[in-house]
């Protein structure tokens, strides 16, 4: 029998993602995506782990797929806290946590007491596409920029008579805020160099570059990659020698239309996102702000400092940095059914909102999920794995606790909600004791029992089937009025 079950009216709101507009969109569209998707291709339109990614994601957070039961050591009140799917392409709620989480390893763990700049390397539309779906170009064209970066440094510590090393960890963000899928840079880079000094690194940080030591940086940046791709054979003049979309014809097309901000499938194909905003203009000059330069659409950008002993400020670039790629609270729906996605910084032509139908953000959705096995989190020189003074320079290890672990994804549920939202969630909210964990249900009989006795949704949700073409509704809606029987009548 359970005991006492605390409601979420009573302090704790269980996240619901079956409630969102993400969810439902995904739940009741995808299968008429699919649908549309198979049109195109004479085999599965999507790679396997696509399907993955979307099945696990409609089962994230749902009560009914199975939950850890905790109970409070006081009162025996209980609480139900849902499996989550631990993927890394879309999902929010899984994208929140490993955010948090890879945040506090980085501040409490990687990064020494020393200042900290943030560069940021963007890519032209070519380049993105061939990075889309490569992981190993993904390392050749990131070593290519670490080494131009790290060289930068070392130069400037040689200036002043200091020969040195610097460390940088970079995050491979695939996405834009737009819900477009944009491969682009965060690298975060130990603004200085360690020497050794007396049997000991010292940290000796260096002069700020400037604007014109970025432009120049770019320049080298666009060439040394333009001949690494040109080798490869990944700049293309003919689109049907590309292999990837020899591999997947769907997947690439969607890519490459999502990459240019246009949508791939469906009745508005190869048109341009919908806009929403104030002054929307056409060829707008963009300026260049300070550390920041451009080069044949490549852009670096890197005039962001973090001082050595602000680590809150680091720790919150290390979130922003490390973000998924959909906000929630910024997704709204209008009244005919579509989705309004507010843009977090308006755009120069004044654009506040991309206005998507369900299937079109089913489109975006689907193209930023990355390849498997692919790292989106790389480190570089002093502390990368390998580095024989990496563990002399990373701040000195914590001590030991039961409740704190090394490695991020082995944190604490708890730790890391009391961290980032200062929530206690192992106290009872009806008499303030302690919860502990007592069973771990993954038997959906016996979750599916426990929930009914408890008033919860006991039967997962489920997707809804392909619909069919707007023209064809029509057409059946319009037979369906012909043949209606009047309410006043029994026959024809």
């Amino acid at each position: 029998m359970l005991t006492a079950y605390e409601r979420p009216s009573q302090g704790y709101t269980r996240h619901q993602p079956e409630k969102t507009i993400l969810y439902r969109t995904i739940q009741d569209h995808f299968q008429t995506f699919l649908a549309e998707a198979k049109t195109r291709a004479e085999k599965l339109p999507f790679p396997l782990h696509v399907f993955q990614e979307v099945d696990a994601y409609l089962g994230c957070g749902i009560l009914a797929n199975g939950f850890v039961r905790l109970s409070c050591e006081s009162c025996k009140s209980e609480r139900l806290v849902a499996f989550s799917c631990k993927k890394r392409g879309f999902c929010p709620s899984c994208g929140g946590r490993r955010m948090n989480e890879v945040a506090m390893h980085l501040v409490d763990r990687i990064f020494p007491h020393v200042p900290v700049r943030q560069w940021v390397l963007s890519f032209p539309f070519s380049v993105r596409y061939a990075l889309a779906y490569n992981p190993n170009l993904v390392s050749k064209i990131l070593a290519i920029y670490i080494r131009i970066v790290s060289n930068w440094y070392e130069k400037a510590a040689r200036r002043n008579g200091i020969a040195g090393k610097t460390a940088a960890v970079t995050f491979i963000q695939r996405f834009g805020g737009a819900i477009n899928l944009n491969v682009h840079f965060h690298s975060l880079f130990l603004d200085g160099v360690f020497t050794a000094k007396n049997g000991k690194l010292e940290f000796v940080p260096v002069f700020p570059p400037t604007n014109e030591e970025i432009v120049t940086l770019v320049k080298r940046i666009n060439l040394r990659i333009a001949r690494c791709l040109e080798k490869r054979g990944f700049i293309l003049e003919d689109f049907s020698e590309d292999p990837f979309a020899h591999e997947q014809p769907v997947l690439a097309h969607i890519t490459g239309a999502s990459i240019q901000s246009r949508i791939g499938l469906g009745e508005r194909e190869g048109l341009r996102v919908r806009k929403v905003g104030d002054e929307i203009s056409i060829g707008t000059a963009y300026s260049v702000s300070e550390r920041c330069a451009l080069s044949d659409g490549f852009s670096l950008h890197a005039n962001v400092q973090i001082k050595g002993s602000d680590r809150n400020r680091l720790e919150k670039l290390c979130r922003y940095t490390a973000r998924p790629p959909i906000a929630l609270e910024r997704m709204s729906e209008t009244l005919d059914g579509k989705i309004l996605y507010k843009l977090k910084t308006r755009y120069s032509d004044g654009t506040t909102h991309i206005l998507f139908d369900p299937l079109e953000l089913v489109e975006k959705v689907v193209a930023l999920i990355p390849p498997p096995r692919a790292n989106l989190l790389r480190y570089h020189g002093l502390l990368a794995p390998n580095s024989k003074l990496r563990s002399k320079i990373v701040p000195e290890k914590l001590e030991e606790k039961k409740e704190r672990t090394t490695y991020p994804g082995q944190s604490k549920w708890a730790e890391l909600l009391k961290r980032s939202f200062a929530i206690e969630i192992l106290n009872c909210f009806n008499c303030g004791g302690k919860m502990k964990v007592i069973s771990t249900i993954q038997d959906l009989r016996v979750a599916k029992r426990i929930l009914k006795s408890l008033g919860e949704k006991s039967e997962p949700p489920i997707q809804a089937p392909p619909r069919a073409p707007p023209q064809l509704d029509f057409a059946i809606n319009q037979l369906d009025d012909f043949f209606q029987i009047p309410p006043e009548t029994d026959s024809f």
